[in-house]
């Protein structure tokens, strides 16, 4: 399962508590990123374990870079606790916005590793990822993804100040989450019943109404460096200019002024 999206396995031995930084490759756009937030972004499975130390087999979506460092930190309470042959993946969680998980993946996102005849793992505090055990693994089982990324979307409030570059990533999880759930109705066309149907089609209506209102903020966004800035700003900013000219040309020496003049002639 997920052999599309992961890389080949690795084996990696931990002998000593260990903490793993998974941070996004420097190359990587938030674009492409965004497309994979839906899938788990690692998955872990113990293949030996002991008192002091364990093999663990990896694999990972390949924008993601792993760096494994030892650790002098004792951690009381942990999310995991696996045996041999059990493993776990890492799943953003649902409902945050994508941006907010990018980010935290840019910044790097800490994983504590404690091998002690069991192997023991724990997010950093205030991680906007969870862990979940392979064996307990219903995403992909539960409701349809398209539609409760439509809902979350939907409940998810937007920033008007927000930069351009962050607006379109918006843009663009919005524009794919409609395609996903019209891809849906297209392929259950008839096998769901008349009334969820009716709500998917609710739904993306809403997604449109929204869609249109990003899309509108981004152009703004675009036309002006803040909305609270005045359309006629640039024009305000020639006149200034033009009177600061003026005074420098009243206040330089004439043999300054005809120099001036005469570089401004020779390069039109």
């Amino acid at each position: 399962m997920h052999q599309h999206i992961f890389t080949q396995p690795i084996v990696s031995e931990i002998k000593q508590p260990t903490l793993l930084t998974l941070r996004l490759l420097d190359s990587v756009s938030d674009l492409l990123v965004l497309s994979a937030m839906s899938n788990p972004l690692i998955e872990f499975v113990i293949s030996q374990v002991s008192a002091t130390e364990a093999t663990l087999i990896t694999r990972h979506q390949p924008f993601i870079s792993l760096v494994y460092e030892s650790s002098l930190q004792i951690v009381e309470k942990f999310d995991q606790v696996r045996l041999i042959g059990q493993g776990f993946r890492l799943y953003p969680m649902m409902g945050i916005a994508p941006r907010v998980c990018i980010d935290q993946l840019r910044k790097g996102l800490t994983l504590n590793i404690q091998p002690d005849q069991s192997v023991y793992f724990s997010l950093e505090k205030n991680a906007r990822f969870e862990l979940i055990s392979l064996e307990q693994d219903l995403r992909i089982l539960s409701e349809p993804h398209a539609l409760v990324m439509a809902k979350a979307i939907l409940g998810r409030k937007f920033d008007y100040d927000e930069p351009s570059s962050m607006l379109a990533v918006h843009i663009s999880e919005l524009e794919q989450v409609r395609r996903d759930l019209r891809e849906y109705l297209k392929g259950e066309s008839g096998k769901i019943h008349p009334g969820v149907s009716t709500e998917l089609l609710k739904l993306d209506h809403l997604l449109q109404n929204k869609h249109q209102w990003l899309l509108r903020t981004y152009h703004q966004s675009l036309e002006r460096p803040s909305l609270g800035r005045s359309s006629n700003e640039q024009m305000s900013n020639i006149e200034q200019l033009q009177r600061k000219l003026d005074c420098f040309e009243l206040l330089a020496p004439q043999d300054v002024s005809d120099m001036v003049n005469k570089l401004s002639d020779d390069e039109i």
